[in-house]
């Protein structure tokens, strides 16, 4: 069978659609890692600016009722 003008055409259009198809699967691989990422971040800034302002409350209540240092 002798390849016509149709097939080569078909074979061209296959491989460009499925190199498009994995540069979509690539983009949306690093979407997906980037926002998993961004995630995490957020997450840990907000646990340490609770843990940060749990710790301060704490230590500051402890410092004010304890004794005074001129005081006996």
């Amino acid at each position: 069978m002798r390849l016509r003008m149709v097939h080569i055409s078909a074979a061209l259009a296959a491989a460009v659609l499925l190199m498009i198809a994995f540069m979509a699967a690539g983009v949306a691989l690093v979407s997906l890692v980037s926002a998993v990422l961004a995630a995490a971040l957020v997450g840990w800034i907000a646990y340490r600016v609770a843990r940060n302002a749990l710790l301060r409350r704490r230590t500051a209540t402890a410092v004010s009722h304890g004794r005074q240092p001129g005081v006996r």
